[in-house]
């Protein structure tokens, strides 16, 4: 790492989430962090550079499907953070570089079965050289990791452990998520999802059905109307990798765990939010496999590059409620708020801040490489971190 001109390193910063990922490192990063822009479109690099006060030595003109441009960027830097999705699409040189030349990674994918293809292309190489690569660095999947993570430390070591978590959440969908969705189901990626255990190397861990799965209706538990969260699937299988890399350290949450997450959608005399994302969600879910309907979202929903406005996303929030209870009837719970679009303004947060914990500390996580969650990268360091920056987190028992 000590020949490596750049600390941080931020791919894809003309996109949507890249600008605003490179404003927040422009406003957050000391000022002696050696940290530099990529993005594939020289005009729009100039652009971002140009608002940022970003010196041309520090701008990087790369596309992602061009191997010899990615390896040139990312053999100069400690650290690569990339916002270019989908990620199966435009990552895989990334990741095959990063774990080639010892550089850290992290990105904001929910592409479960894409990065389970590149551990098992790039894991043995990423370990030998020392990269530790983090995806699920976003609002997929930190707030989900951490909760659980946090709430499994105020058992021990039970035989059962069920982990629920409710969002409310204010916001908009920005293109690039659109984008990932969509290719999802044009990749057949879609047909993975049922496998809890998906990114799991072994059958070690003990995965039991979750509570209120697939559930539709009025949650008595906590008197609101639910239904299942659309990155339930994607946020679950990163508490078991986390679960399981855990265990492999002799510190395991539980001999059987389950995670499951449910959207919040109003009190019982107000059930139409709930009607209307639960026809959303069941559309998305049953027409998703069909071209035809995807190229319907394509031209009503944001285009790659487009997303909510500044006041959106400014004015959006989300609020997550998640209990564990095991298998003697035993309780607890947490609440996690970060004011903001998730989409947007969060999962910048949260990849920008983790990026900034591992640039600022690279002798603390110095141990450990290959393919980690966040949870497993940084442990209760990045939980301490991010409420440092502004995480609300409040413990309840």
């Amino acid at each position: 790492m000590e020949d490596k001109k750049f600390d941080l390193i931020l791919i894809g910063a003309t996109g949507f989430t890249g600008k605003r990922a490179a404003r927040y490192l422009s406003n957050h990063a000391p000022k002696d962090l050696k940290w530099g822009i990529a993005a594939r479109n020289e005009h729009k690099l100039q652009k971002v550079a140009g608002l940022l006060d970003i010196t041309a030595d520090r701008c990087f003109i790369v596309d992602t499907t061009e191997k010899s441009q990615v390896e040139d960027v990312v053999s100069q830097s400690k650290i690569i953070m990339t916002t270019v999705g989908p990620f199966s699409l435009y990552g895989e040189n990334v990741i095959a570089a990063c774990a080639k030349f010892g550089t850290h990674y992290l990105d904001i994918t929910g592409e479960v079965g894409f990065i389970k293809k590149m551990k098992e292309k790039y894991g043995e190489t990423a370990q030998q050289n020392g990269a530790k690569i983090i995806p699920f660095s976003g609002f997929d999947s930190v707030p989900a990791d951490i909760s659980a993570y946090l709430l499994s430390q105020e058992f021990n070591n039970p035989d059962k452990l069920t982990l629920t978590s409710y969002y409310s959440i204010s916001g908009g969908f920005n293109g690039g998520t659109i984008a990932t969705m969509l290719h999802k189901f044009e990749s057949g990626e879609y047909k993975e999802m049922s496998n809890p255990a998906l990114l799991l190397d072994d059958s070690s861990l003990q995965i039991h059905k979750p509570e209120y799965q697939n559930f539709f209706g009025y949650n008595r538990k906590i008197h609101r109307w639910t239904a299942p969260f659309i990155m339930s699937a994607i946020n679950s299988k990163v508490v078991y990798k986390s679960a399981s890399l855990i265990q492999k350290n002799s510190s395991p949450y539980a001999k059987s765990i389950s995670y499951n997450e449910q959207m919040s959608l109003g009190k019982w005399y107000n059930p139409l939010p709930f009607f209307v994302v639960s026809l959303i969600l069941l559309s998305i879910n049953l027409l998703g496999p069909y071209g035809w309907f995807r190229s319907i979202l394509r031209k009503i929903m944001p285009a790659p590059g487009e997303g909510p406005s500044e006041q959106e996303i400014e004015h959006g929030f989300f609020k997550m409620h998640t209990f564990a209870i095991d298998s003697e009837g035993t309780e607890k719970s947490l609440k996690v708020y970060y004011p903001g679009d998730p989409g947007n303004k969060s999962t910048v947060f949260f990849l920008c801040e983790s990026a900034l914990l591992l640039a600022l500390n690279p002798d603390k996580f110095s141990s450990g490489s290959g393919f980690l969650t966040p949870v497993a990268a940084f442990g209760n360091h990045l939980v301490d971190h991010l409420q440092s920056r502004g995480l609300n987190l409040e413990r309840i028992t």
